[in-house]
């Protein structure tokens, strides 16, 4: 135990130490002669990951040169024996100065997570004048394993990815085999020979002291934070490597550590690379704001489709600069959209539509919104899936700002963990979940971050569109969207999401049933944010307030709006569409013991499958007013219980009223669907021990009474028109 505290003690020591050293708060003798590191890395045609270890570079005061940049533009970058001699000519250079000191890695792949002072201090401690970066895998030739060196403890092969070591002798180590034609065989057979290993004092750096390389690693490193500075621990060996690497599937791993280190984001001041090259549009000055394509692709039956091309319309971007992209392939969507897309005529600088007849697939349709990108001139690509709602107007607007090649806002299922991103994918390319996902999709981190996967909606600048890095939508059986992912992951573009600000969300189509009439009347359970938006009355929450107090007309009979006059009128139609109206007897099938004593001309909520979602409206919606007004009555069994849920529907010459009668529930609630005086004349509700009637009824507003003992009521007859209400007999 004492053991294990004072481990403790010494790691938070260094730490801390490591950290002051950072800000430049301790002065020692390697800080003297950080002016005599140089950082070497090669050149890679448009990389993001050489821009992005540029940044931490240029963050932490390095002195670095990038080697075969001046060919820029003509190739991808030099290959291992172009490389080779780019790194000896240079060395053969700095070599004159005998205090100069070098660390080369290929910063592509690399973030620098510290500054150049523990550079050298790690170097200098290593007692190497050539140290190199240590991995848990020989390669590439397996069979050179055996001629390693054994060692104790950590990493025993050696990865060229990471190299530090005075100028001079690195340069003689290169100059050793001229024969050789890659950095990582030059540098293995050096090593593995005693010789001139020992020659040139060629050291590994088993425990990641300077170097982590994450291929194989990836479970012995966590990030943490210390103040303003997010670092990497190396757990296994206790230590805090300054040059982070990911090669191959890590890569991803180091995208997503990115986003943190070299001062990217920390727990006090949030996503500090977010404000990285952004730019500023003036929106009074509409004529020099980009152009952009704008694809709507609606794919599947998708609830909500109304809200969704709303939000599209009331984009705040200057509609002479949008050029309307639309592809539906939907029947059951067909009638709207095309309206909508015509409609558009009117307001943008011009609309391309396909729909269900043109039979264009789904990738085709994408790869043609992008020519339709650069034909039109535009210099943004904005595609938008029917599920992804852009709740935000300035959404356009503030992507562009961001300034990146592909930036995704982040949008989420409410009150669900399921987003438009991965945080990481398995090596098949398949969803996996980060260490900081859930911080993300719930808000807790908010930021700008590098991901593997966006989906539903994103921005794509023009020049990616033109060049050899042009996203594609088709690649062997994979979806459209894992395709145009595994693309761009492919040619090495990163991916960002952003949650800095609330975007929007998505909604659920995964039990859409366009076969209903007026589906989303069922979406309660799978979008609900939708479909309280839509039909949830605007004064709800304020009526079931605390400190509210209910309206009560009659004698603890209450009064309160529960739902928009939409979702009455949808209701009836719904009810009439399916038509099947009970009798208005005695003899009911419907009910267990056939026998109905107060029978009304009614259609029950199971007969049109919508049980299970009114009784989700009675626990979520009804419940809560009934403890408010209800004080002390608590159903002991949970959620409140339904038996008999059902419209009803009084007409003069078919049932006009019902008798007195006490109902079989605890509490009834009595929704009006429809206006007196307009849809119908007379009809209301009259408690007979109070005498007391309810006839002036608001659409969408909820009437809850006793049901047993107390409040005898009866049905007043309607004398012109049709008259409708929902009712529901709880906890009988």
């Amino acid at each position: 135990m004492l053991e294990t505290r004072r481990g403790a003690l010494l790691t938070s020591v260094f730490v801390a130490f490591w950290c002051l050293t950072i800000f430049g708060n301790v002065v020692t003798a390697t800080e003297e002669k950080k002016g005599d590191l140089v950082v070497l890395t090669p050149y890679r045609k448009e990389s993001d990951g050489l821009a992005r270890f540029l940044r931490s570079a240029k963050l932490y005061g390095y002195k670095i040169k990038v080697l075969g940049e001046e060919k820029a533009g003509e190739d991808a970058g030099p290959g291992d024996e172009e490389l080779l001699s780019l790194l000896k000519e240079e060395l053969k250079t700095l070599s004159e100065d005998p205090e100069k000191i070098v660390l080369y890695t290929e910063g592509a792949n690399s973030v620098l997570s510290a500054g150049p002072v523990r550079v050298v201090e790690e170097f200098e401690r290593s007692g190497a004048a050539v140290l190199v970066s240590a991995d848990g895998f020989c390669w590439p030739d397996r069979e050179l394993e055996g001629s390693y060196p054994k060692v104790k403890r950590g990493k025993r092969f050696l990865n060229s990815g990471g190299i530090v070591g005075r100028a001079e002798h690195f340069y003689r180590v290169l100059s050793e085999a001229a024969e050789e034609k890659s950095l990582q065989m030059l540098l293995t057979h050096a090593y593995i020979k005693d010789a001139t290993r020992d020659k040139y004092n060629i050291r590994l750096d088993h425990l990641s002291n300077l170097f982590q390389n994450l291929n194989g690693a990836t479970g012995d490193v966590e990030l943490r934070f210390a103040g303003k500075e997010a670092y990497l621990q190396n757990t296994l060996y206790n230590s805090v490597p300054v040059v982070v690497t990911g090669n191959g599937h890590t890569g991803l791993v180091l995208n997503t550590l990115g986003s943190y280190l070299a001062r990217a984001w920390n727990p006090e001041e949030g996503c500090r690379s977010c404000w990285d090259d952004m730019i500023t549009l003036d929106a009074s000055k509409e004529e020099e704001m980009p152009a952009v394509a704008l694809g709507v692709f609606v794919e599947k039956e998708t609830p909500f489709l109304e809200e969704f091309l709303e939000k599209i319309s009331n984009q705040v971007y200057p509609k002479e600069k949008i050029h309307l992209f639309v592809h539906n392939s939907v029947n059951y969507h067909e009638e709207g959209v095309s309206a909508w897309a015509e409609a558009m005529k009117e307001e943008v600088a011009s609309v391309k539509y396909t729909g269900v007849e043109d039979n264009v697939k789904e990738w085709h349709a994408r790869n043609a919104a992008i020519d339709f990108c650069l034909e039109s001139e535009s210099q943004y690509f904005f595609s938008v899936d029917s599920e992804a709602h852009i709740d935000n107007p300035y959404t356009i607007k503030l992507l562009i700002e961001q300034n990146r090649d592909v930036v995704a806002p982040m949008l989420i299922r409410p009150y669900k963990a399921w987003s438009n991103f991965w945080g990481a994918i398995t090596s098949d390319g398949f969803y996996a979940r980060s260490m900081d996902y859930m911080e993300i999709v719930q808000g807790h981190r908010r930021g700008l971050w590098n991901v593997p996967y966006i989906t539903s909606c994103y921005l794509v600048r023009r020049h990616l569109l033109e060049g050899d890095k042009r996203p594609a939508y088709i690649k062997n059986l994979l979806d459209p969207d894992m395709a145009f992912c595994e693309n761009l992951r492919e040619k090495g573009v990163f991916m960002y999401v952003s949650n800095r600000v609330d975007f929007g969300h998505l909604v659920n189509a995964d039990q859409f049933d366009s076969s209903r009439v007026n589906p989303e009347l069922w979406q309660v359970v799978d979008n609900r944010w939708d479909w309280e938006q839509r039909y949830l009355h605007p004064n709800y929450s304020s009526a079931v307030a605390e400190n509210a107090t209910a309206e009560m007309p009659c004698p603890d009979v209450y009064w309160f709006p529960l739902f928009k006059e939409r979702y009455a009128q949808e209701m009836i139609q719904t009810f009439e569409d399916f038509g099947v109206w009970s009798a208005g007897t005695n003899d009911d099938p419907r009910l267990e013991g056939g026998y109905e004593s107060v029978p009304t001309i009614d259609i029950h909520m199971k007969q049109i499958g919508m049980e299970a979602e009114w009784l989700e409206i009675l626990r979520v919606y009804v419940q809560p007013m009934q403890l408010k007004v209800f004080e002390g009555y608590y159903n002991d069994v949970g959620p409140p219980r339904a038996i008999m849920n059902f419209m009803v529907r009084y007409k003069p010459d078919e049932q006009p009223f019902l008798r007195p009668h006490h109902d079989t529930s605890t509490y009834t609630i009595n929704v009006a669907l429809n206006k007196p005086g307009v849809d119908y004349k007379g009809g209301g509700c009259r408690f007979v021990r109070y005498n007391c009637s309810v006839t002036d009824s608001r659409v969408g507003w909820i009437l809850m009474h006793p049901g047993r003992l107390t409040h005898l009521h009866e049905g007043l007859p309607t004398t012109e028109g049709t008259r409708y209400i929902i009712v529901s007999f709880v906890d009988p």
